[in-house]
């Protein structure tokens, strides 16, 4: 405990005499408290003016700050919106019949190389023959053919799979038509966000006129200059420069 008080004692001292440089009179004798507690109150207000105009500045710096992380944030928004519309993937699972899976947007054929048939542009013909039934999926770029043998699916299950995808296709078509208008909203969107810039200019014209203000604010001037004065008579006094 008396080690600990000491350094206490010994930190506060070291403290003072570095605030009040000179020596052990300067800095604690009672014949120069006239000549601390002026140069206290400068730097009191030296402090306190500065201190308020890094808070001021601060606070623009912040209101830059997050009007520009709103924008970005606007601006990211519409861009994952427009490309989740112009990239909608497979969509919701259908039905399957066996290796072939029908989802909302494509067609899926299972194999030694998974083939991905968008039902944009599918054309779907039934065919039976005594070998089995089957589906033909034709595109402009080449026909998937996929045979069923009966003994694994019957007729009525074939013809039923090919008219569900028929009625896909068709859905499709509709689905297209009103994404291509969702599309061209979302791009107009993304351009709004992008030239909806109103807040951050805003925002960086105030933290401009806070600077200008700020760095040539006369009241802070004024009190660093008294600062300065009561630092120079300080040092005429001690022959050492206090610090601010």
């Amino acid at each position: 405990m008396t080690l600990t008080v000491v350094t206490l004692v010994l930190a506060g001292v070291g403290r003072r005499l570095h605030r009040y440089p000179g020596g052990w009179r300067f800095a604690l004798s009672g014949r120069h408290d006239t000549d601390r507690d002026a140069l206290d109150r400068a730097r009191r207000t030296f402090r306190g003016l500065r201190r308020e105009a890094r808070r001021e500045l601060a606070r623009a710096r912040a209101q830059v700050a997050r009007a520009e992380r709103s924008h970005r944030r606007r601006v990211g928004d519409a861009e994952r919106h427009l490309a989740r519309l112009r990239h909608p993937g497979k969509g919701a699972f259908v039905a399957a019949l066996g290796k072939v899976s029908l989802h909302e947007h494509v067609m899926v054929v299972s194999g030694k190389e998974t083939k991905v048939l968008p039902l944009n542009g599918l054309r779907v013909r039934f065919e039976r023959s005594p070998v089995g039934n089957h589906i033909y999926l034709r595109r402009p770029d080449g026909v998937h053919l996929q045979s069923y043998p009966p003994a694994e699916h019957d007729e009525d299950s074939v013809r039923g799979f090919s008219v569900r995808i028929e009625h896909a296709v068709a859905k499709e078509a509709g689905f297209l038509t009103a994404l291509a208008t969702s599309v061209r909203k979302a791009e107009e969107a993304l351009k709004t966000a992008h030239a909806d810039t109103g807040n951050v200019q805003d925002a960086r014209r105030h933290l401009d006129t806070v600077t200008a203000r700020r760095r040539h604010d006369p009241a802070l001037a004024r009190a660093l200059a008294d600062l300065e004065t009561a630092r120079d008579h300080w040092q005429g006094l001690t022959g050492r420069r206090p610090p601010r």
